[in-house]
């Protein structure tokens, strides 16, 4: 665009209301989201130069990016590494991608600190791990050490162990029929892969054991 052209005509696009076709000295020129044509004033009569053209387009872009990233926040919580990851395999140019991601988390759209704190509580309510399996899922949703740390302070060592032993006794039901030393390292090895420490698994295994040959007897009484 080397000279000044007039906007002519700007018509709401029939298949999504919140768009809208520009048309410059009664050419189809491009199209905006409605955020950027407010932002840009772009009404009739308006005149644009180089300059503000690829300013105009650039905004647009931002915005179509800004879109994408709310309807993938849309569904659920997401870090910022996961947006990111979207948008890029998506084609966007990284430079844009990480101003809006700086923009989505001054909004609070993206909060890895949030994310972190509700992903432990859910892991803590629907789904019982331990603390090192937990700051392996964290860390690989692209959480900081910081964040993780804080995170994992809900999970003091009576909340793991408890978190622990409820699994081992749902667990414990199936070796009924074995001998002791074989459920000890069954459930040991259950625990281990669920992220819990050996301190933790070996209060577990004392606490379960009594209870192993005390259900053991009440059975044989039956």
């Amino acid at each position: 665009m080397s000279k000044l052209k007039m906007i002519t005509k700007v018509e709401q696009q029939k298949n999504n209301a919140k768009r809208f076709n520009i048309y410059l000295d009664e050419h189809y020129a491009f199209s905006v989201h409605e955020d950027i044509l407010i932002s840009f004033r772009l009404l009739k009569g308006k005149e644009i130069d180089e300059e503000l053209f690829i300013k105009i387009l650039e905004e647009e872009e931002k915005n179509k990016i800004r879109q994408k990233a709310l309807k993938y926040l849309s569904y659920r919580h997401r870090t910022e590494k996961q947006v990111k990851q979207h948008l890029l395999e998506q084609g966007y140019e990284f430079e844009l991608v990480l101003h809006v991601i700086r923009q989505l988390e001054e909004q609070k759209w993206i909060n890895d600190k949030q994310y972190a704190n509700q992903f432990v509580e859910q892991r803590i309510r629907l789904k019982p791990r331990g603390k090192k399996l937990i700051a392996l899922e964290l860390k690989s949703k692209g959480l900081n050490d910081e964040d993780i740390e804080e995170s994992l302070n809900q999970i003091d060592d009576e909340k793991e162990y408890q978190l622990a032993l409820q699994l081992a006794k749902k667990k414990v039901h199936q070796y009924l029929h074995l001998e002791w030393h074989q459920v000890q390292k069954k459930l040991a090895f259950f625990l281990q892969r669920k992220g819990f420490s050996y301190p933790i698994i070996n209060q577990v295994l004392q606490e379960l054991k009594d209870w192993f040959f005390g259900h053991l007897d009440n059975y044989s009484h039956e």
